[in-house]
């Protein structure tokens, strides 16, 4: 699922963020774990909540859904996992056209990715995201990847020129590529399938792609060199988003983005967690007003499911922007 950029932050920039989350986290397991005056709030709204609906409760039996493109990316892959194979893909160029679909009413759903566990944020796509109008996270996907090294029949790993990929494919395989191809020049593709396909119609056997495998079978190319990750821990996480967000209580994940100063933001997590949620991830992206200044993403998981009471306390919050609540299926 697909592609993936990490863009490098400041020092100065990396410190603030730090210790404004270490403060909010901190913020955070107190209101799940000390007796504090918050506990008998969050214990009845643990007790009003619906049993937990599954991931995918809401989602139609047949539908359309939009994806970063071509055909052999593992966000289709990722698309696939969560709706089934009898829905409606729609291979884009990019996560804004797909974005762009749901919200003119060309598609039910987009999938976008979201966080790799080596790559980082994907802050191309979170951003794509953020921009979006009037569009809900309705599930989560986590996909294992695997980065797999294909090439035309026939081709010779010692004579390889160049290699294709997405950003966060070459980032991913960055340490195999320095140790088994170090003179070959790395071309980020728009995604990973992309690459495949490029090396598949060029006819140039010094080329390869790194893509999901599928992409191998789908374009008829050599499998080189299985997992050049090297690390079974690499895995993606994508937002599955519609314009309509889910009604159900119960879901055990919510997102919000918060628009604040980096000092602020401790205060936010605290009062976010207060009603027993653990803080799962903070996304800061540039807010565009001023130095300082920032557009969180702001993840919260609660065990019991998120009701709708604690729904309506959470987007009463000042700065606090209510994304969506969801479940998550796992690859």
């Amino acid at each position: 699922m697909s592609g993936y950029g990490k863009k490098r932050i400041g020092v100065v920039r990396a410190l603030t963020c730090t210790l404004a989350l270490a403060i909010g986290l901190a913020g955070c397991a107190q209101g799940q774990g000390s007796p504090s005056s918050t506990q008998p709030q969050a214990s009845a709204i643990s007790s009003a909540s619906a049993d937990k609906p599954s991931p995918n409760a809401e989602i139609a039996d047949v539908t359309t859904v939009a994806y970063l493109g071509p055909e052999g990316t593992y966000t289709e892959e990722a698309a696939r996992l969560f709706f089934g194979n009898n829905d409606e893909m729609k291979p884009q160029t990019t996560v804004a056209d797909a974005l762009a679909l749901v919200a003119e009413g060309k598609a039910a759903y987009a999938v976008v990715p979201q966080e790799n566990t080596l790559g980082g944020p994907v802050t191309d796509y979170i951003d794509a995201f953020l921009a979006a109008d009037n569009v809900s996270v309705v599930g989560e996907v986590v996909l294992p990847i695997r980065q797999t090294l294909m090439g035309r029949a026939g081709t010779d790993l010692s004579k390889v020129t160049r290699v294709l990929s997405h950003k966060q494919g070459l980032a991913q395989s960055a340490a195999w590529l320095d140790k088994n191809l170090p003179n070959a020049e790395r071309v980020e593709a728009a995604s990973t399938a992309a690459a495949a396909r490029e090396v598949a119609e060029g006819g140039d056997s010094t080329v390869v792609a790194i893509a999901a495998p599928g992409a191998a079978s789908l374009y008829k190319l050599e499998v080189l060199k299985e997992n050049v990750s090297q690390n079974e821990a690499n895995k993606t996480r994508f937002y599955v988003v519609s314009k309509q967000a889910n009604k159900r209580p119960g879901y055990e994940c919510a997102v919000f983005a918060a628009r604040t100063a980096a000092d602020k933001l401790p205060g936010v997590l605290d009062a976010a967690c207060s009603g027993g949620a653990k803080l799962v991830c903070v996304h800061d992206r540039p807010e565009g007003s001023a130095l300082g200044t920032y557009r969180y993403v702001i993840e919260l998981e609660r065990e019991d499911g998120f009701s709708d009471e604690e729904i309506s306390r959470l987007e009463g919050i000042d700065a606090l922007e209510y994304l969506g609540h969801y479940g998550r299926i796992e690859g």
